[in-house]
């Protein structure tokens, strides 16, 4: 069964005619990726509904899509605190070029996101709606949440070897049938996305 198929099994729900493209949407991907990262391995991991693609290589994640369900449970704070420092990890891989970040989710806790694979170095002001970027952002995030059953996807768009994304798109199918997808940058002095 193809994953997509699989992914709306695990949540008891058929695939919307919107996603007719997605697997071709994802091959497209896979080849920009490997147009810059040639020796990339990139497996499909699935993990109840949510998928991702990870590198195995380059140790990041480079798709990570879903479906949203209801908070599966609270935080672990003692798991969080226990993830590697992604502050240092960001100073050591950037020196002076370093920026806060937060420990982000590729698929949100509060839309059924998990921990471990789905973690990563994410911009503070973003991560937390702190600014004008980070407002579209928590709202993108905040709709997938409260309509449980919505499908999304974070694409991390990588600017260097490290598993620091430059930049972030971050898609919605809204009511199975628009996208809603904007990109913001993840690193201070990453290029500016498109408006």
């Amino acid at each position: 069964m193809p994953v997509l198929q699989e992914l709306f099994a695990q949540a008891d729900a058929t695939v919307p005619p919107a996603l007719g493209g997605w697997d071709e949407s994802v091959a497209l991907w896979l080849e920009e990726y490997w147009t810059v990262w040639p020796d990339a391995l990139v497996d499909e991991i699935l993990i109840e509904t949510a998928v991702f693609l990870f590198d195995q290589i380059n140790d990041r994640v480079v798709l990570a899509y879903g479906i949203s369900t209801p908070q599966l449970t609270a935080r672990d704070a003692s798991r969080i605190r226990g993830f590697p420092n992604v502050n240092r990890a960001v100073q050591a891989e950037l020196g002076t070029q370093a920026f806060l970040v937060d420990k982000g989710h590729y698929l949100g806790h509060a839309s059924g996101g998990r921990l471990d694979i789905n973690l990563f170095p994410h911009r503070r002001e973003l991560n937390r709606g702190w600014s004008s970027e980070g407002k579209a952002f928590f709202a993108m995030e905040r709709h997938a949440a409260n309509a449980p059953g919505t499908f999304f996807y974070h694409r991390p768009l990588y600017d260097d070897a490290s598993w620091i994304p430059g930049r972030l798109e971050y898609g919605v199918l809204v009511d199975g049938t628009d996208w809603w997808v904007s990109t913001f940058r993840n690193k201070s002095g990453a290029e500016q996305p498109p408006s």
